[in-house]
């Protein structure tokens, strides 16, 4: 099979008035891939997946998806190409007032508006039974724990199929248990639905499970990037630093 380019990020840079946030950033990223972003708080990582996903312009520099050049797509193109990427948001962000079975439904109203309702009630009884929650699918987000409601969003935004997933700070406010549990989950769907993804994450346990290659931000470029082991195991004194400081061994 051959190896595809899903995201390339060429010499991308970004800037708040004074902050440089990205500088000259490039990265490519391949298909079946998982890569996970660490850096320090305001290191740009969240600002990255914005970009890539066209919710946020570069200063410069351009990202390509599955070599199309987002910059040069129409509302209308770049909208499509959304469809096929999924984004998992650090807070969750169900809607309260929306039941499972609704909140899982609205994606696929949007993307897929010739579904009929037997078709759409089957793919979310489906993409439920891939996170193991079929039985929540009537409940309401507030009944939900925050491991369930991470699965539950998670199951959303796999729902249409995506090719790539972005996933900010995945496991956030979740206990070791239930951080690995997440993680395996993200793993076994990315193996099953041979998705490519992008994870931003603070995580140790969740990167030591899905990464299969790291890079690491620092002063606005890519400072270092390899393997977890390689990374977490470095002799330079920053890492040494950050991973000691930054993580509580388990």
């Amino acid at each position: 099979m051959a190896d595809i380019r899903v995201v390339e990020i060429k010499n991308v840079s970004k800037r708040f008035d004074d902050l440089i946030v990205l500088d000259n950033i490039s990265l490519e990223v391949h298909r079946a891939e998982n890569l996970v972003v660490f850096g320090r708080s305001g290191q740009g990582k969240s600002v990255l997946l914005k970009i890539i996903i066209g919710l946020m312009p570069p200063d410069s520099g351009n990202i390509l998806i599955k070599g199309q050049n987002i910059s040069e797509l129409t509302v209308s193109e770049l909208n499509r190409l959304r469809k096929n990427i999924g984004f998992l948001f650090q807070g969750s962000a169900l809607y309260d007032s929306m039941t499972v079975r609704e909140n899982l439904s609205f994606p696929l109203k949007r993307t897929y508006p010739d579904m009929s309702q037997s078709e759409i009630t089957n793919k979310v009884v489906s993409t439920l039974d891939l996170v193991s929650l079929e039985d929540a699918i009537d409940k309401m987000p507030s009944e939900l724990s925050g491991g369930m409601k991470k699965r539950i969003a998670l199951a959303r935004s796999i729902i249409t199929d995506p090719e790539l997933m972005l996933y900010d700070e995945p496991t956030t406010g979740l206990d070791p248990i239930t951080t690995k549990e997440i993680s395996e989950l993200i793993i076994n769907l990315q193996k099953r639905l041979n998705m490519t993804s992008i994870a931003v994450t603070h995580d140790l346990i969740c990167a030591e499970i899905i990464a299969d290659r790291a890079i690491f931000l620092k002063d606005a470029k890519v400072a270092y990037e390899g393997n977890i082991k390689e990374l977490t195991g470095s002799n330079d004194p920053f890492l040494k630093n950050f991973f000691s400081h930054e993580f509580v061994p388990q």
